[in-house]
């Protein structure tokens, strides 16, 4: 029988990928290069991208059939100091645990003007490092000697993939400028991509071009019986191959704005998804899947939905800690404080289990699956139901759920139900109350993985981050006032509190807290700060030295002696991307300042209402007097955790507003 068409003995005739010169040759970094001091289109870039340029293709060989080749060089400018990280390559590689991704031809070179002369200094191999970064990618760290402000710093190298799909994205946009970025692709009509952009810089080239191509197929044939002898036969398939260019210029660096995600989720970009494979008379193979067949495969894996279900010995522990409880809800409160209290996060972040849970649960560390696996598996030991929920962290990036492809997530977190309402589990941080998931979760929705099929969950939390001041005044002198400040925080503004006072002296988060402010503390209180179903609460006496400006027979002081806000976070005038809260918000500020004797009140600032459409978000601010007493009330609260760009102008001349407000003044005169 002739053999099957992945079997054959195969020989692939290809030509260059493009007729096209390459933009950028190793080695051959210019004079201009290394003279210029400044990059004319951004004068604050603290370095720049000369040229950055890959080519991905498909290849076959004889004994490992079709493989990804990539090919990356990349020269950058150093223009200032803090431009010199810029001088850190890392090259992530894909490794399944039983095949990985191979690198060659790396090289990495420092070039510096000396008297005149170029001198370069290479990398050695000493200053290359490899380190796993996720359960499927290591990454090799490139360290260059040599470098300075004025270097010009280049590396090349080439990588061979047998995971097709793993077809190399491309970024044209960077945290700095990049004024050529190139990418080329050549993919035979035997694999289908699907391919889009994201970002908004627009494509300076963007050319598709199918060239034929053909394929000499060398089949063997053996006879049948005795007198057995074999005969080749070669066929030849003719197909196409599509060759992509494409060529961004003069990119200007992404520029951070607050309250986003990762910039990675912005930036201008094209990405590949293997679809499905198609060889000649053959069906059709599909690659991209489904997330049912995403859901099966987990629940499936040893170190997934059976790192659930396994771990007999924690049966004993189980029923240990949970004696005499008769809920549910007491039940997951007792396994989650015991998995939080004995066993801590190492900071690594993954989204399946590495190793033994036992041996987790007996050095009292882990990674943040196996934590949450512990949790996961405790409960269902004592009887409660509970998910796995793979998640992607806010600094990986959204997730597109219209992609099936479990790379778009890095961490996992558990699902069960109290008292008939879901409840999200991750016991990573010490600090937080049951049900609620640290800041970095929040993002999205996450995929839950069970025997029923999968569902998709929002990643929210049922708290606000709130945050309560209160101030009662009084005049010392025309310059001093003294007084009590209380603060109140609830939510994840409760957490960040309570991480920076019990990470710290007591003392020094007074300090922390006094700031550059001419402010003296006499005493201070604290509640609540391990009781974590509760407010954190602090209470200060304190004297205020710098808060009042006088003038003749005027004293002018704002009513804000904290969470005033100063500036305006949205200082873009157009953003192409969401605002991402992560959690609504409502800050609060109480104050009474009793008007010293012999003088009277000239000036008060005005009560004022803003409002965004459908209570998005809110502003109160009032201000009366009361016999001797200005009271002083506002009032902000952002009541969803995402704007879209359409409403980012309302969004930020709402802040304009609030900042204009709080920047009204007081004034006092003498009777």
């Amino acid at each position: 029988m002739k053999s099957q068409f992945l079997g054959a003995m195969l020989c692939l005739t290809v030509g260059y990928i493009h007729a096209q010169k390459s933009p950028i040759k190793f080695g051959e970094v210019s004079l201009e290069e290394l003279k210029m001091t400044r990059y004319e289109k951004d004068s604050s870039a603290s370095a720049v991208v000369l040229c950055d340029f890959g080519e991905s293709s498909i290849s076959y060989s004889q004994t490992a059939g079709f493989s990804l080749n990539f090919e990356r060089t990349t020269r950058i400018k150093i223009l200032k100091k803090d431009g010199l990280e810029r001088a850190d390559f890392q090259i992530p590689l894909y490794d399944d645990g039983a095949n990985d991704e191979k690198v060659s031809g790396l090289k990495a070179v420092t070039y510096n003007l000396e008297n005149g002369k170029i001198v370069a200094a290479k990398a050695k191999s000493d200053g290359f490092f490899k380190e796993k970064f996720t359960d499927n990618v290591n990454i090799i760290k490139v360290a260059l000697p040599n470098v300075k402000e004025g270097s010009v710093v280049e590396i090349t190298y080439k990588i061979n993939s047998d995971f097709l799909m793993n077809f190399w994205d491309w970024e044209f946009q960077e945290t700095i400028p990049v004024i050529w970025s190139e990418y080329r692709a050549s993919i035979p009509d035997f694999f289908n991509y699907d391919k889009y952009m994201q970002g908004y810089i627009p494509l300076d080239i963007a050319d598709e071009k199918v060239v034929p191509n053909s394929i000499t197929i060398t089949s063997k044939d053996r006879g049948q019986g005795y007198n057995t002898h074999t005969s080749f036969s070669t066929d030849k398939i003719d197909f196409t191959e599509k060759r992509f260019r494409w060529v961004a210029k003069e990119v200007p660096a992404f520029k951070s704005e607050p309250f986003i995600t990762t910039y990675k989720d912005y930036i201008s970009k094209i990405n590949f998804e293997l679809a499905y494979i198609k060889y000649p008379n053959q069906p059709i193979q599909p690659v991209l899947g489904s997330w049912e067949e995403i859901n099966k495969k987990y629940n499936e894996s040893e170190t997934f939905g059976k790192a659930i279900t396994g771990n007999g010995f924690l049966k004993k522990t189980v029923d240990e800690i949970t004696a005499g409880m008769t809920s549910n809800d007491q039940k997951i409160g007792a396994i989650f404080n015991y998995v939080r209290q004995n066993v801590a996060w190492n900071e690594t972040s993954r989204r399946s289990v590495d190793g033994s849970l036992k041996k987790v649960l007996d050095e009292g560390k882990g990674t943040s699956a196996e934590i949450n696996f512990l949790v996961a598996s405790m409960l269902e030991k004592a009887d409660i139901i509970v998910h796995p929920v793979l998640i992607s962290t806010r600094d990986h990036g959204f997730v597109r759920e219209t992609v099936p492809v479990t790379s778009q997530f890095n961490y996992m977190i558990c699902v069960t139900e109290v008292n008939g309402k879901q409840v999200l589990l991750d016991a990573t941080d010490k600090l937080l109350p049951i049900g609620v998931i640290p800041e970095r979760c929040l993002n999205g929705n996450g995929l839950v993985i069970s025997k029923q099929g999968h569902r998709w969950i929002k990643l929210a939390t049922p708290l606000k981050s709130r945050f309560f001041v209160t101030a009662d005044l009084k005049f010392d002198s025309d310059a001093i006032m003294k007084g009590k400040v209380s603060l109140d925080r609830a939510g994840y503004s409760a957490h960040r509190g309570r991480k920076n006072y019990l990470t710290k002296a007591e003392n020094d988060y007074v300090k922390d807290f006094i700031g550059s402010h001419a402010w003296e503390i006499s005493k201070s209180e604290f509640k609540n700060a391990k009781e974590l179903d509760q407010s954190f609460k602090e209470t200060h006496d304190i004297t205020i030295n710098d808060h009042t400006t006088t003038a003749g027979d005027v004293i002018y002081l704002n009513p804000f002696i904290t969470m005033q806000e100063v500036e305006n976070p949205f200082k873009s005038e157009k953003r192409e991307y969401p605002v991402d809260f992560g959690s609504p918000l409502e800050r609060m500020y109480i104050s009474k300042i009793v008007i010293p004797n012999g003088y009277a009140l000239d000036e008060l600032p005005k009560p004022q209402i803003f409002v965004l459409p459908e209570n998005a978000a809110k502003y109160v601010f009032n201000a009366v007097v009361v016999g001797d007493v200005i009271n002083i009330t506002s009032h902000l609260q952002i009541n969803k955790s995402l704007f879209i760009q359409d409403e980012y102008p309302d969004l930020r001349e709402f802040y304009t507003r609030v900042v204009s407000k709080q920047a009204e003044q007081i004034v006092l005169k003498k009777k």
